[in-house]
């Protein structure tokens, strides 16, 4: 072979060898990360945790298909029943049934019907921002929670360019006709909300407000974990008094998910001149793929 090409095809060979050294390896999958637990538990003065509210979540091949629920007073296991990849149906028991209805390409529920032993005792409606955030949930009640007075609630949710939610406003229907509202101003902190990581969050919502307590279901759609909230009442859509204030202290695991949160709160009360203060203690736990 002529000295020329033997120098030629040296050079390609070299070529080649450091187009193989430089090359990368394949970057990493992004870790798939899932709510599995939350826990939310008064912290008396002593130290002492009581009234403990636990959810844990189940998940057949990345899907959710259980919720449990165990608290003082209520304890059950939600099954989810889907049909064309969404659920459409959430039985408790024997004896509870939450039946969910969808435009007809839409991913996310338009209402819904709780109902009791084949008794309706609710029905609600949904609508949603187009990033598919909750926007606004009203319920209407025909058979009341034990020792209520409210035949209808409705929050709307407003959010920033970034989707983080910012205000929570609700507006309830009483027996005999007054309508108290009050709203809710969030700031928002640096990390995910642990409501991120489940993918039902839209069922969540529904399943926590037909259990007839939860006043909140704001919290299952921020992006981010609100470093903390003021909540005021209003009067004809004019905010008035503050009613409670709280700020949390949370920690994170290495890569930013929120496992423990310390709320402390302050109530005020229109008769004592001097908040109350309540801690609470709320703990998640994730299952990452």
């Amino acid at each position: 072979m002529p000295p020329k090409s033997i120098q030629t095809l040296v050079c390609l060979l070299g070529l080649l060898i450091g187009l193989l050294a430089c090359k990368k390896d394949p970057s990493p999958q992004s870790e798939t990360c899932r709510l599995t637990s939350t826990s939310d538990q008064l912290l008396e003065s002593n130290g002492t945790l009581t009234d403990l509210v636990s959810r844990t979540f189940a998940y057949t091949n990345g899907t959710l298909t259980e919720i449990t629920e165990q608290s003082t007073t209520v304890q059950g296991r939600f099954l989810l029943e889907r049909s064309n990849s969404r659920v459409e149906r959430v039985s408790r028991d024997t004896n509870d049934e939450l039946v969910l209805t969808y435009a007809a390409t839409a991913t996310q529920p338009l209402s819904a019907t709780f109902s009791r032993n084949g008794v309706s005792y609710s029905t609600f409606d949904m609508t949603y921002t187009g990033a598919g955030m909750m926007a606004s949930i009203t319920e209407r009640r025909q058979v009341l929670p034990n020792n209520s007075l409210t035949l209808e609630r409705s929050y709307t949710f407003t959010y920033d360019q970034a989707g983080n939610l910012i205000t929570e406003r609700n507006r309830s229907t009483l027996v005999g006709g007054a309508t108290p509202e009050q709203e809710t101003d969030y700031t928002t902190g640096p990390n995910a909300s642990p409501y991120h990581y489940l993918p039902e969050r839209a069922v969540l919502t529904l399943i926590a407000m037909t259990l007839g307590a939860d006043s909140a279901p704001g919290r299952f759609w921020h992006l981010k974990t609100p470093a903390e909230y003021k909540l005021y009442s209003l009067t004809n859509g004019v905010r008035g008094s503050l009613r409670e204030s709280a700020t949390n202290a949370p920690t994170y695991d290495n890569a930013g998910k929120l496992l423990v949160q310390e709320q402390t709160s302050l109530l005020y009360q229109a008769s004592n001149p001097n908040p109350i203060t309540r801690k609470n203690r709320q703990a998640y736990t994730y299952a990452c793929e």
